[in-house]
């Protein structure tokens, strides 16, 4: 982003206007007051939008631009929706040649609603009648669109000039006096000079003297000879000038210009005013006759291999570089790849890369390091995450530039590529749509097997479909949130379902109540939010605030929120997380305590740093692996943590990190987990799946990966976005808990539950819901192909009746009712260790069940139902004493019904096998079979492999996927 501007305001901004009766903003006598309050002349004159980029907010100015003064007496301002206004009071009256600034909730000269980066203002009389309106696009450098002069032409400003004549010109540079350089040399055939003035006024070259490398070979220009500014001035071979002691002398009768050379230009005083030396005659394709050694640009630029251009604009042979490869929509960032298609090394340091906005994207190119060469054959990625940092759009054109800012190669495209543009072969054919990216390595151009541009190669992995609906709804159909969409996460609370939304712009944060449906409603007192700040910036109100991108719960009570960088400091990556107490009094919220997590991560751009953070309970990350001692992760390992783990997502690399967050401020990074995505936006812990989510925005097509952690590298299971959700720039993603299930009649207990995706750039329709299925419910997402005829001893295959397949979830016990227990009946009282006849009814006889104990779910296996209804099932020996009930699913994990059953202590004369003290086993009724596996050691092998179907062939189903991202400039 560009530096903050000069903010210029009339000293009276906002109370020179009076809105009592019949007064008049810059008063003139009431005579001079136009008959008609809509008369002509009053015009939308200046347009301040994003606050984020210079800390003024989102303004509107008027300006009277006819002879008279108007009546705007309850004129309105609105956006492009037209559906909020920001009225005018009564009795407002605007002077001939006067502004009147309206500002975003300003009373009583304000407006409700925010200015988008690319929006419209539209001005309409008290009758409602459009007056003027202007939409403007967000490429004003400065976020400031402007009349120039005031009433006219819209143009960027150059200076935010509220409530002041309007500025769109960059001041005029002071003039520089009259100079002179060496601009062009041509040692052979000819020998001549070419010399140029960069200065602004002529100067008197009469006593200049020009040396070679020698002190004795010494030529003057002749008294009375200038240069006038900008002029190219040629001394040939036979150019007359003097000598030291003032007679004429022919230029080469004193100076011959070699093949290894200098050339130097002197003052009257002798002192050095430019100098360039070679070594050898310069030649283009061994042709002496056509080069020469020449600055580019002319005045400003190095010397460099030149075509003869003795009197005229230097044209220097530029250096062998091609643009390959262009992704203008996709990958962790949008990138350019240059090939060197010569024979020698080329210094790529200072090299920049443009788009087709060369002024408003000046600031936002970071030159190529010092030092940086790329040999012959090599190739140079500018990449939008070091390189640059606006975006490439559908119809583009990317120019590299060298240090010297001429250019070296150009590509323009009409659209956006499905993949990418890329040339075949690389650095010398024409380009085309590529198949695949090939970022940084040899493009894709041919039909190898092994290619992946090969539709048929078996290799490449494909992300699931969505488990749920398949349509997503629009929560906010009226606008609820600002423009900079970020960060979501759920929280179960004793009074419900609570959703956390933040800005990633302002670093304002929401509480809303969830319901089951998926739909929202802010929460007492929410609506405008809380504004988090540094505890730098306790003091500073007016400061930017942290890039907050990523929000979530703690068991602690406190919200804890990820920044990137300090909005005040945009250039500058600072990844850092903040406690916040969300019951503190706002509007602003001074962060409890801060964790700067920047050195313990890659070095990243400014803004592809901390994008999502996600805290998972210790009890729910028993198969994390701790990465410092490589052992599944003991919480006794990191005292002062807390009782949970941090879980944060670096876009630039796409990789999740776990920290300990330690209560004196230090913390220790447990693991890396790289989803394969290309890029990581949003990250949630599912509470009913007991997995990780890490989501990646349009970059990668809106596609998820969830994470389960198996005790060894973790599971991963990509998955697509729902066929109903558009590709938006999602940056916020959150699953609702199993409280919000929502059941079709008992006692099916099918269920779902509403999912949320958060999407930046958006107003309204920045918040989304979807479904997932409910606790209960089986996950769809079973790698095992139930239809393959191939494995007859495949667990998925309902004729086989030695093995059910997967285990379902166990549902929810919150979900457990007299109304679903479906007349499951079984004995009132069991010991620990006991086989337990239950009855199902004759309706299930012959199915397959699932038995689980609760009140901690517990997995007892599965067998078939006997003839007369019954399945008996095996309690575990250490099941605690107490109330219990005894679930039955079927195969597909709807709920058959459950019956409660008192667990006694065994008593000093009974066994553990289930049989009584006198050995006799305790009846069971029925032609049933016991379950296949039961006990609690039993159940927690099959739970573990239940899980690994479920995700599925492991780092197999892994896809790396492109991230596909819209030009954001």
């Amino acid at each position: 982003m560009p530096s903050s501007p000069s903010i210029r305001r009339a000293s009276a901004m906002f109370t020179a206007v009076a809105v009592a009766s019949g007064a008049a903003l810059l008063a003139l006598p009431s005579a001079a007051l136009a008959a008609d309050g809509a008369a002509a002349g009053v015009v939308v004159n200046e347009i301040v939008y994003d606050t984020a980029s210079h800390g003024t907010v989102d303004s509107i100015e008027l300006f009277n631009a006819s002879s008279a003064a108007v009546d705007v007496s309850g004129w309105a301002v609105m956006d492009d929706k037209r559906s909020e206004r920001g009225t005018i009071p009564a009795g407002t009256t605007l002077a001939s040649g006067g502004f009147l600034v309206l500002a975003k909730d300003a009373t009583p000269l304000g407006f409700p609603f925010g200015l988008g980066k690319g929006d419209e203002v539209v001005l309409v009389d008290a009758a409602d009648a459009v007056v003027d309106s202007y939409a403007y696009a967000a490429t004003a450098p400065l976020a400031d669109w402007s009349r120039c002069a005031d009433g006219g032409d819209w143009a960027h400003a150059t200076a935010v000039t509220l409530g002041a004549a309007n500025l769109c010109d960059e001041p005029e540079p002071p003039a520089t006096p009259g100079s002179v350089l060496i601009n062009e040399v041509d040692s052979g055939p000819a020998d001549w000079i070419e010399f140029i003035n960069p200065g602004t006024a002529a100067l008197d070259l009469g006593g200049y003297e020009v040396r070679d490398n020698s002190d004795d070979h010494r030529w003057f220009f002749a008294a009375g000879t200038s240069i006038a500014a900008g002029e190219r001035l040629v001394v040939e071979a036979s150019a007359i000038g003097a000598d030291a002691a003032g007679a004429p002398l022919e230029f080469q009768a004193a100076i011959g210009i070699g093949g290894s050379d200098s050339i130097r230009l002197y003052d009257r005083t002798a002192t050095l005013l430019d100098e360039t030396s070679w070594n050898g005659h310069p030649a283009i394709d061994g042709d002496e006759a056509a080069a020469s050694y020449a600055r580019c640009p002319d005045a400003t630029g190095d010397f460099a291999l030149a075509r003869v251009t003795p009197g005229a604009a230097n044209d220097c042979v530029l250096p062998a570089i091609a643009i390959n490869e262009v992704e203008s929509n996709g990958d962790a960032t949008d990138w350019v790849e240059v090939v060197n298609t010569g024979t020698t090394p080329v210094d790529l340091s200072g090299w920049t890369l443009m788009d087709n906005d060369p002024v408003g994207h000046a600031a936002d190119v970071t030159p190529v390091a010092s030092g940086t060469v790329l040999a012959a054959g090599e190739r140079y990625v500018f990449d939008g995450a070091t390189d640059f940092s606006f975006g490439l759009g559908g119809a583009d054109v990317a120019t590299v530039r060298n240090a010297a800012g001429l250019t070296v190669a150009e590509y323009g495209w009409s659209a956006h590529a499905a993949v990418t543009w890329a040339r075949c072969p690389d650095g010398t054919g024409e380009f085309g749509e590529s198949e695949t990216s090939t970022k940084g390595a040899a493009n894709a151009c041919g039909t190898d097997p092994t290619d992946p541009t090969d539709p048929t190669d078996p290799t490449e992995p494909v992300a699931v479909a969505w488990p749920g609906s398949a349509e997503v709804t629009v929560v906010d159909e009226a606008a609820m949130f600002i423009e900079d969409s970020s960060g979501l996460d759920t929280q179960q609370t004793a009074d419900g379902v609570v959703l956390w939304a933040v800005d990633n712009g302002t670093g304002t944060f929401w509480k809303l109540d969830a319901e089951a449906d998926g739909g929202v409603a802010f929460a007492d007192g929410w609506s405008e939010g809380k504004r988090v700040r540094f505890q730098r910036d306790a003091a500073a109100p007016g400061k930017a605030g942290p890039d907050t991108e990523g929000i979530t719960a703690a068991g602690d009570g406190r919200i804890y929120i990820a920044s990137e960088r300090d909005n005040a400091n945009k250039g500058v990556n600072q990844n850092t997380i903040l406690a916040v107490d969300p019951e503190a009094p706002g509007p602003d919220v001074v962060a409890a305590q801060e964790w700067d997590l920047t050195a313990s991560l890659p070095q990243v751009a400014a803004n592809t740093g901390l994008e999502a953070v996600e805290w998972i309970s210790d009890a729910d990350l028993a198969g994390l692996v701790d990465a410092n001692t490589g052992a599944v992760y003991d919480p006794a390992d990191y005292p002062g943590h807390g009782d949970g783990l941090f879980f944060v997502a670096v876009e630039d690399n796409g990789v999740v990190y776990a920290y300990a967050l330690n209560a004196d401020g230090s913390f220790a990074q447990i693991a890396a987990i790289d989803p394969g995505l290309g890029g990581v936006m949003a990250l949630d812990y599912d509470t009913v799946l007991g997995e990780l989510w890490a989501v990646c925005d349009n970059g990668c097509e809106g596609e998820a990966a969830r994470i389960a952690f198996t005790g060894a590298e973790p599971a991963i299971v990509h998955v697509a976005r729902p066929a109903g959700m558009p590709n938006l720039n999602n940056e916020g993603f959150a699953t609702a808990p199993a409280s919000l299930s929502s059941a079709e009649p008992a006692p099916s207990l099918v269920t779902s539950r509403p999912v949320w995706w958060f999407a930046d750039g958006e107003r309204p329709g920045a918040l989304r819901s979807g479904t997932l299925p409910g606790a209960g419910s089986v996950d769809p997402i079973d790698p095992t192909d139930p239809t393959d005829p191939t494995d007859p001893t495949d667990p998925t295959d309902p004729t086989d009746p030695t093995d059910p397949g997967s285990a379902p979830a166990p549902i929810d016990e919150s979900l457990l009712t007299d109304a679903n227990r479906g007349g499951v009946t079984a004995p009132a009282s069991a010991r620990p260790g006991e086989a337990l006849p239950v009855d199902v009814g004759t309706a299930h006889a012959g199915e397959t069940v699932w038995a689980w104990v609760y009140s901690t779910p517990t997995l007892l296996g599965s067998a078939a139902v006997g003839l007369d209804g019954v399945v008996t099932v095996t309690l575990p020996d250490a099941l605690p004493a107490g109330e219990h009930k005894v679930v039955i699913q079927a195969a597909d994990g709807t709920l058959i019904g459950w019956a409660p059953v008192t667990v006694v202590a065994a008593s000093d004369g009974s066994a553990s096998d289930g049989s009584d003290a006198d050995g006799a086993a305790p009846a069971a009724t029925g032609d049933s079979t016991g379950l296949a596996d039961t006990g609690a050691e039993v159940s927690g092998g099959l739970w573990a492999a239940g899980v690994l179907l479920l995700l599925g062939a492991g780092a197999g189903a892994v896809a790396l996927r492109r991230r596909r991202t819209e030009a954001a400039g």
